[in-house]
């Protein structure tokens, strides 16, 4: 081998020696950069070997090193980089500012062997049989973790330069959090301390990365993408490795890339420790088939640590830019950098279960309350120069009364907009509690407020007046938490408010409001219910988030009792923009009188608005009994809907819904089930997109409905560019629904609502084929309508991108 020297220049040395500072800590700053070509070097340890004080480059080659005082000796710094000479330096007792330059080191390439398959796949075979077993012996572990996320775009985007080229920084969020791992999968980090520039609110702070991201495991997710690992435990059928370094060198480089092409995977390479058969560090991008937005480039590097004989992640660097070419109009560009540092592991220590009952990522009250002793102790990643400027520029700009936030347009409409964006936040409970529009109530105006009674009693109010039906509404719910994490809880209801007996989470208010604004046409099937309800309930699962500061446990059980007085409600005909293409459809009546229940419910990994899970399940029981509940009603019904989503090839997936119903005695008319379809040329949900709105109603039904997704047809070619650079995705679906009446209820109500015997097959279906992720957000269907057609019917509907 040729020798190689480490060349380390003490370029600046502080003006004056600082002995020891006034927190008892002296600090070394510095650039580490190759010798060949000053480019900077990221991820090299800097350590002090007196106190095995360290830290890792930044990917600009910074680092600052805080090291307690001592009055006797000396610093001593180690630099250490894969491929590159280690050497060791030695400075004066004092705060010092220090350039070093390190030389790569040769390396020897691998025989060129004639065998059954190259060397490197008994290498990763031996590290995933490695990682088999720590498994089976990584229960659980804490840590403390650093991040650090930059947001730039191009200077004409951000009218103004941070002296980065033609990059300038438009945002920076940095938080110091506790995290906990327990087996398999279950994360938790503790914000302690965060910090960000004036333009982010503060509560918009809670990125942590760091174990969350880990290549060492099965797969890694990225943006909702799910890419498969070099080191999952069936690598070895997806990746081909290759060696291109010497096959008795203690740490290896293997170049890594997926067998195929139609599977989300990386490109890269690795380093690999074959003493102890663990990663050193990993540098992959994702293939094509990984759906990115804006067909953005992405730059994925870790690194790993040997702690108590179990790899960890160390540090992990993420580099993101997108062109984001809007119609050829304009091209703002967006980069991404995050940077994130693992320390003070804490192997298998006791850690409780509850604490991942939690939401994922907490926020201490104390964390936004800035304490520089903390930063200064604990710095990690030193900001850089223009880091540090933009925090201030930022500040100035948003702050100037002079500036183009605070321009004339921002001054006259700036108080509106802010107002309009406060109606959607706590303490007021959304939009369409303010504001909405339908085929009853016509204009609905009214408030809605949430809020936390000494911290023990959560309420909710709301209270509106309904302009066509002259009405006042009003609903006031309390829930009590019997426990410290709100697992268990009581809650009271009392109201006068207008339901849907149709399930009102497939097609909501907003879109309700928009099409009844518009065309006149409404969806739902209406009544006035004016009641009280008691209920009791107790969730299990991590606190996920679902939108507008609301979060849930995956999986509930609850039982409640309701009597309420119930009356149908008449349709009228709104106002609307544009001449209805159909007659007006009439609201249904109901069974008017005073209906007492009981209901319990189960909820597994299941939410009614939105899917939270792979597979899910929802079952409800309801029973009316005069003798038991009182009211004038005497029924039973049971409603059930599943759904689970599963890979049929790599980028291939199927879904599948599942939902009925089974009455006992005479169901009242305002707890008939509707086969949920498309109108006025949109469709949600699980809703047939053959159908009119609500052909066919029962209390006793079944549906099974099946979507098909084939991914990109040719991942990464299939995608329009300058608009939004997302994959088009071709889907296939099909479903059908039975309906009926018992004979129980035909004969107290004499429904006059259709069921689907009144098909040729006893049964309606259809199937169809849609174009998914257009535009990102839009999904358009063709879908032909089989049953009642001799010929069958097409239709077109608009639906939201499935993702």
């Amino acid at each position: 081998m040729i020798r190689i020297t480490l060349v380390i220049a003490l370029v600046i040395g502080t003006a004056f020696s600082v002995m020891q500072g006034q927190d008892g800590l002296l600090t070394v700053t510095g650039t580490v950069q190759a010798d060949s070509t000053l480019q900077p070097l990221r991820f090299v340890r800097v350590r002090e070997l007196g106190t095995a004080t360290s830290v890792l480059t930044d990917r600009y080659g910074h680092f600052t090193l805080r090291i307690p005082g001592r009055a006797d000796k000396g610093i001593t710094l180690t630099y250490t980089l894969l491929g590159y000479v280690t050497d060791t330096i030695s400075l004066p007792l004092r705060d010092t500012s220090i350039i070093v330059s390190m030389k790569e080191k040769a390396i020897r390439g691998a025989e060129v062997l004639v065998s059954a398959e190259d060397p490197a796949r008994s290498i990763m075979r031996r590290v995933i049989e490695r990682k088999r077993q720590q498994e089976d012996s990584l229960k659980s572990y804490t840590y403390m973790l650093y991040t650090k996320f930059i947001a730039a775009t191009d200077t004409i985007t951000a009218m103004r330069s941070t002296g980065m080229g033609d990059s300038t920084i438009v945002s920076i969020l940095e938080s110091f959090s506790k995290g906990y791992y327990k087996y398999k999968n279950n994360y938790y980090n503790e914000i302690i301390q965060r910090r960000q520039t004036a333009n982010v609110p503060s509560q918009a702070n809670s990125v942590t990365f760091g174990t969350n991201l880990n290549v060492y495991e099965d797969v890694v997710n990225i943006l909702g993408e799910g890419i498969d690992s070099p080191f999952a435990i069936d690598a070895l059928a997806m990746y081909d490795y290759t060696l291109r370094s010497d096959v008795d060198e203690d740490t290896v480089m293997i170049e890594v890339h997926p067998k195929g092409r139609l599977r989300r995977a990386f490109d890269g390479k690795i380093f690999i420790d074959q003493r102890n058969n663990i990663p050193i560090e990993a540098q992959l991008a994702p293939t094509d088939a990984v759906n990115l937005p804006f067909n953005a480039s992405l730059r994925y590097r870790q690194t790993f640590q040997l702690q108590d004989g179990m790899v960890v992640p160390e540090a992990l660097s993420i580099q993101s830019s997108l062109q984001a070419s809007l119609f050829w109009i304009v091209e703002p560009r967006l980069d991404v950098d995050i940077e994130t540092l693992c320390y003070d592991y804490r192997i298998n220590r006791d850690v409780p279960d509850y604490i991942f009952d939690q939401k994922r990522v907490e926020i201490l009250p104390e964390a936004s309350v800035y304490d520089s002793m903390y930063w200064n102790a604990n710095a990690k990643l030193p900001l850089r120069p223009e880091e540090a400027r933009a925090y201030d520029e930022i500040n100035s700009f948003v702050n100037n009364p002079d500036s183009l936030e605070n321009s004339l347009l921002n001054r006259l409409f700036g108080p509106i907009r802010q107002g309009i964006a406060m109606l959607g936040r706590p303490p007021f409970t959304g939009f369409d509690d303010i504001l909405r529009y339908n085929g009853i109530h016509g204009l609905y105006l009214g408030l809605g407020l949430a809020h936390s009674i000494g911290g023990v009693f959560n309420t909710k109010i709301t209270g509106g007046y309904g302009t066509l039906d002259n009405a006042w509404y009003y609903s006031g719910i309390t829930t009590i938490p019997i426990d410290a994490h709100e697992k268990f809880n009581i809650s009271l209801s009392y109201g006068r408010e207008l339901l849907r007996r149709d399930n009102p989470n497939v097609v909501q208010r907003s879109l309700i409001t928009a099409t009844t604004l518009m065309f006149g046409n409404d969806y739902g099937d209406y009544y006035y219910s004016t009641g009280s309800t008691i209920g009791a309930s107790y969730s299990w699962g991590q606190l996920r988030f679902i939108g507008q500061d609301q979060f849930i446990r995956p999986s509930r059980a609850e039982i409640r009792f309701r009597s309420s007085d119930d009356r149908t409600a008449r349709s009228s005909d709104p106002f609307h923009i544009f001449p209805r293409r159909d007659t007006l459809r009439p609201n249904p009546a109901i069974a008017e009188g005073r209906l007492s229940s009981i209901t319990g419910n189960l909820f597994l990994d299941f939410f009614p608005t939105r899917r939270i899970s792979r597979k899910g399940l929802q079952v409800s029981f309801e029973t009316a009994d005069k003798q038991l509940t009182g009211g004038d009603f005497e029924f039973s019904l049971l409603s059930w809907q599943g759904f689970f989503r599963t890979s049929t090839l790599p980028l291939w997936s199927l879904d599948v819904y599942v939902g009925g119903t089974w009455s006992w005695g005479p169901v009242p008319p305002q707890r008939f089930m509707s086969t949920e379809s498309g109108f006025n040329g949109i469709v949600v949900g699980n809703a047939f997109r053959g159908m009119r709105v609500k052909e066919f109603y029962g209390d006793r039904s079944f549906e099974l409905t099946m979507s098909h997704n084939f991914g990109e047809v040719v991942p990464g070619v299939l995608r329009i560019p300058n608009i939004a650079s997302f994959g088009l995705e071709l889907i296939t679906f099909g479903g059908f629904a039975w309906t009926s009446f018992s004979d129980a209820t035909r004969e107290r109500y004499n429904p006059q609502l259709l069921t689907t015997a009144e098909t040729a097959d006893a049964i309606y279906y259809d199937f169809g084929v849609s174009i998914n992720r257009i535009l990102i957000f839009l999904r358009l269907d063709v879908s032909a309508r089989l049953s009642q057609r001799d010929v069958p019917q097409i239709r077109f509907t608009v639906s939201n991108a499935l993702f």
